[in-house]
């Protein structure tokens, strides 16, 4: 893998020099356009970049300087229009995993597992209405995680779901709810309101240190939680493959381990990150983690984190253009599940959490057992397989994840 270099950058739709903005527009348009029209041949249908010009104006219409600033760099393209509405775009996904820590200062973090090929590995501070905001940028204007200068942060994961509906891209949506919201209550408010086409998994953190995690899906009422961790599946698995792949359970139970400590704090939080199971080497399959990121609201900062380098840092009184290379290929990919969070920890004993011979808990067998139900049973064999597995899930006995994982392969 060649290195990867992220870059800290300004956007700035005001000013009437030339801004960064539009050098990024023209970076990466090129290769969005490409996708876009290899899932959307039609993109560039009138009535199509109507439609969802008329539905920003209608949910999101504080948007549309914004969006309007970025039409007019690609010289009112149907397609790019089309596209930087965040309106109805093709299926995509992300992994991560993120969860929130209520310290002396709260902190918001998240890992970003994809491909760095397929990110724009960019954090932009912009200042398009009234506030400012800080950022990984994502699909030219939108964001993966993000915080504003009101003390808002905000970081997604994929909710574990093929289902595809109407509405809008969620980095747009994040875009929306850091542009024009400043509490936890009020970005709630919006995530009810606006329709996600996909499954998503939003955590929220303000300045006065209230927190949410608010599960999003098409044609479904948004579901707001007090969970402080979250990875790729929302109440219930309902891909059974994509979660054996992803190990979202074993993350999410991993984190919860985590958090329940007295001992966890910010630095060994971070650590935790920094390694597996949390962190993930498979850049192949884009399921690898690009960069851990970390949001305090109090102090109005983001850094970048990975193992073996110093972080890149940035905050709202400090933001300083500049790029960082890193090479994801050398730096630990595949260390050890870390433990450091249950150190020294009287309640936590030596304890340290082997996946291979962990038992899984009932309550998550008990979602593992609905997302049985989606698999097809298109043969005697497989039929079989899932009953089998079905039974061994419904037994008194232990079931490690190797077992469950072993039945789920002959079923598949």
């Amino acid at each position: 893998m060649n290195p990867t270099t992220f870059r800290a950058r300004k956007f700035d739709i005001k000013s009437k020099a030339k801004s960064f903005h539009e050098k990024a527009f023209h970076e990466f348009w090129p290769e969005y356009k490409a996708w876009y029209q290899s899932k959307k041949p039609d993109a560039s249908n009138s009535a199509l970049v109507k439609e969802a010009e008329s539905q920003l104006i209608k949910v999101m219409p504080e948007l549309i300087p914004i969006y309007e600033s970025f039409r007019e760099i690609s010289n009112d393209c149907p397609i790019a229009s089309n596209f930087l509405t965040g309106y109805q775009p093709p299926a995509y996904l992300v992994n991560c995993s993120q969860a929130v820590l209520i310290d002396k200062r709260p902190i918001l973090i998240r890992n970003y597992d994809l491909s760095p090929a397929l990110s724009e590995n960019m954090i932009t501070h912009s200042t398009f209405l009234d506030q400012a905001i800080i950022g990984t940028n994502e699909c030219l204007w939108g964001f993966d995680d993000g915080m504003n200068s009101s003390g808002l942060a905000a970081s997604l994961t994929f909710g574990g779901s093929k289902k595809v509906g109407k509405g809008f891209g969620i980095p747009f949506i994040m875009r929306y709810v850091l542009e024009t919201c400043e509490t936890v209550d009020q970005a709630i408010k919006v995530l009810k309101r606006v329709p996600s086409h996909m499954a998503y998994n939003i955590t929220l953190l303000d300045k006065q240190g209230d927190f949410a995690t608010v599960m999003v899906a098409p044609e479904q009422q948004a579901i707001v939680t007090k969970e402080r961790c979250i990875t790729n599946h929302q109440k219930q698995v309902t891909w059974p493959e994509q979660a054996s792949f992803s190990k979202t359970l074993e993350r999410k139970e991993y984190l919860d381990h985590l958090l329940q400590y007295k001992s966890t704090n910010k630095s060994n939080l971070i650590e935790s990150f920094l390694k597996s199971p949390l962190r993930s080497s498979n850049y192949d399959q884009q399921f690898g983690t690009v960069f851990t990121a970390v949001y305090e609201p109090e102090q109005g900062s983001m850094a970048y984190h990975w193992p073996d380098e110093e972080p890149l840092i940035v905050s709202f009184d400090d933001f300083v253009e500049q790029d960082k290379v890193v090479n994801l290929e050398a730096q630990g990919v595949g260390g050890e599940t870390s433990a450091i969070a249950f150190q020294n920890n009287s309640q936590a004993g030596d304890y340290r959490y082997d996946y291979d011979l962990a038992s899984i808990p009932l309550e998550i067998r008990e979602s593992l057992l609905l997302g049985l139900e989606y698999l097809p049973n298109d043969s005697s064999n497989k039929e079989s397989s899932i009953s089998k597995l079905k039974q061994l899930l419904k037994s008194d006995k232990k079931v490690s994840w190797v077992e469950y994982g072993n039945g789920l392969a002959a079923s598949i």
